[in-house]
């Protein structure tokens, strides 16, 4: 069987309730589409949400009446993005016999 080239394909993920009003509102900041797309080789991630305008919080419409999505296009989440580089090292002790009382 022949390994699968992804190379420049995507897949989508939709969040739960993205296609009713309340589904939408209760996402809040988070997108509400998730795409992780293989470009060149390059694995990268597009995330989209639906477009307000800031003054009046309303979803910003095409001239045809639908509402529109903005992205950004991401490195992958990496899942140890929360691991401590910069944490204290465990101390050294060094064993000096001079030094003990017994």
């Amino acid at each position: 069987m022949a390994q699968y080239d992804n190379t420049n394909t995507a897949i989508a993920f939709v969040e739960d309730g993205l296609f009713n009003k309340e589904g939408v509102e209760a996402l809040g900041k988070k997108p509400v589409i998730v795409v992780k797309a293989n470009i060149d080789g390059v694995e990268k991630e597009i995330s989209l949400w639906f477009s307000k305008d800031k003054e009046t919080g309303q979803y910003k419409l095409t001239s045809q009446g639908n509402k529109m999505l903005t992205g950004k296009v991401s490195d992958p989440y990496q899942g140890d993005a929360f691991a401590q580089k910069d944490a204290t090292p465990a101390p050294v002790f060094e064993k000096n016999d001079e030094e003990l009382p017994f």
